[in-house]
């Protein structure tokens, strides 16, 4: 008995999907490989953060309670802002509009690559981790952004990308390497400013993204595929290419 109309032009079609799917996996560009130390042994780098019951815990969260105590609407404001992982966080830095530099195809199609490369590393290391956020511990903290409930605190996974895009940049244009450094600071503190890291956490991930930037910026893929970024951001500041 043949199978009614219906369900033969269902599989004939779903039989098409499959084929595009296949040939898109096959032939699309490779996604570009940075790194080549594994997950597990970036993780291995790290050592243990405080213990919870420790006195350098109990240290960093009175901290977190006083930034808290003094902290204003406009800095709730700034730290909100800040929760976006965008090449545009940093314009202000590089001295552009941050609207200019979402215009830009090059630097954020980078920038977005970086940071898909270093994702699974800094979720190694958590995962080894496995600790605690400050408010799971203090409850008289009282967070400023909710997209980090269930999340590991060790280290910060925020901090590691303000701090990795801080290299990214500095390698492109050096001419503004303390104001894009000045710049990694504020954007990794702000985590603390909303109560959602501590202070170790911020600093772990700031020597993350020092190791793993120090062997992407080593890779011959790196610097080939960095360079179409660095000649669109060179060119929007006026500075000639080949510095």
């Amino acid at each position: 008995m043949r199978k009614p109309r219906a369900l033969r032009v269902g599989a004939a079609l779903l039989a098409v999907v499959a084929i595009a799917v296949l040939a898109y996996t096959l032939h699309r560009a490779p996604a570009p490989q940075f790194l080549t130390e594994s997950p597990q042994v970036f993780a291995q780098t790290f050592a243990a953060p405080p213990a919870q019951d420790s006195a350098q815990t109990r240290a960093e969260l009175d901290e977190l309670l006083a930034l808290q105590a003094k902290r204003t609407p406009a800095d709730v404001a700034a730290a909100q802002a800040d929760r976006k992982t965008r090449i545009s966080r940093f314009a202000d830095a590089l001295g552009l509009a941050p609207e200019k530099v979402d215009r830009m195809v090059a630097l954020p199609a980078f920038a977005e690559t970086v940071e898909d490369e270093i994702r699974p590393y800094i979720r190694a290391a958590k995962d080894r981790f496995r600790r605690l956020r400050p408010y799971e511990i203090e409850p008289r903290i009282e967070p400023c952004i909710d997209d980090v409930r269930g999340d590991l605190s060790y280290p910060s996974g925020h901090s590691a990308y303000g701090y990795a895009m801080a290299w990214m940049l500095i390698d492109m244009v050096p001419e503004r390497q303390q104001q894009v450094r000045e710049r990694a600071d504020r954007f990794a503190r702000q985590r603390m400013v909303c109560g959602v890291h501590f202070g170790s956490d911020i600093e772990a991930g700031r020597r993350g993204a020092e190791w793993l930037m120090q062997r992407m910026q080593r890779s011959p893929s790196y610097r080939r595929e960095s360079d179409a970024a660095r000649r669109e951001l060179r060119a929007a500041l006026g500075l000639p290419a080949g510095s």
